[in-house]
């Protein structure tokens, strides 16, 4: 029997407006506060963040606050839809029901959540979202729409897309819960109600998320023979180099362009955060705040007991293998 409500007690939540998230009725975000905690941001684990001005770091945590939120809807958008629908077609989910059910409103409510972060971001600066430009910082190179695409296709027989899907899941439910019961960061006080608003509303859908996605896991490993648990393990470790390694290219290196842009005296230093974003992927403390037990128990809980991910610590720092 899983440990999890079953897929039937969880549908009745969807299917209740109750306990469906939605947009937040006449949000407004402040731009004097910020708007995420300190410590979710990329420079916050190097030395120059320590040596910006107050200004400069309240504008790159708001930056950085969109992008988080971008990067929401940039995994909707680019990998969820496309691996939930082949998932949802496989035989061993369609056998059940109720949890082929419970897929058709992740679906669903994962479209709704883009709506609601691109509301945030519209609603915190329309400056750099006017209509019909949702994304700024989270534009993915070609290399990565092929990525995300053969995570796709390959979801047909495979369940590593789901590995990482269930982990981003769990992160931002702990993100939402970190915002509603810390509302004061560090160093840049309170942060901004409108902001946190947005995030536990979307937790409200990704608490009952969570325990169908593990559950669509657990479904597809026991159908699963051990070689291609195997193969899912190397595609599955392979795929967090390309996402968790910050690129030159990539998210954090354009949010302290646009910092540079809106705050040009910091030009001379443009280079030395571009290049400090960029060696965190030698960070230990930074790799582990990607990925820690505290954020995501069930995600690692399901990995622990994935033999093929015996080694998964070697690739994500913040894992530590426990018996299952």
């Amino acid at each position: 029997m899983s440990r999890f409500p079953a897929p039937a007690t969880l549908n009745r939540l969807s299917a209740d407006p109750r306990h469906q998230s939605g947009p937040v009725a006449g949000l407004t975000i402040d731009p004097r506060r910020p708007w995420v905690p300190e410590h979710r941001t990329q420079l916050y684990y190097t030395p120059i963040y320590a040596s910006l001005h107050y200004e400069h770091r309240l504008r790159y945590n708001q930056l950085f606050g969109l992008r988080i939120n971008e990067y929401g809807m940039m995994l909707e958008e680019e990998m969820t839809e496309r691996l939930l629908a082949p998932v949802r077609d496989r035989a061993t989910i369609r056998a059940d029901a109720e949890l082929a059910r419970a897929v058709d409103f992740i679906r669903s409510e994962e479209a709704s959540h883009f709506r609601l972060f691109a509301q945030c971001n519209r609603a915190a600066r329309p400056d750099l979202y006017p209509p019909g430009q949702d994304r700024l910082f989270s534009r993915l190179p070609w290399w990565a729409k092929a990525m995300f695409r053969f995570v796709g296709h390959t979801s047909h027989f495979s369940a590593y897309g789901l590995w990482y899907v269930i982990a981003m899941e769990e992160s931002s439910l702990s993100l939402a819960r970190e915002m509603k019961e810390q509302p004061e960061t560090e160093t840049l006080g309170p942060l901004d109600p409108g902001f946190t608003a947005v995030q536990v509303e979307h937790a409200r859908d990704e608490a009952r998320h969570v325990p169908i996605e593990a559950q669509l896991i657990e479904c597809l490993l026991a159908a699963t023979p051990a070689w291609r648990r195997a193969i899912d393990a190397r595609l599955f470790k392979a795929m967090l180099k390309g996402l968790v390694v910050p690129p030159r290219g990539g998210a954090g290196a354009r949010v302290v362009r646009q910092l540079v842009r809106e705050m040009p005296e910091l030009k001379d230093r443009e280079e030395e955060m571009i290049q400090a974003v960029l060696g965190l992927r030698h960070n230990p403390a930074f790799m582990r705040s990607l990925f820690n037990r505290a954020i995501m128990p069930v995600s690692f809980a399901l990995f622990d007991a994935i033999p093929e991910l015996a080694d998964l610590g070697e690739r994500m720092a913040g894992y530590d293998r426990r018996a299952a």
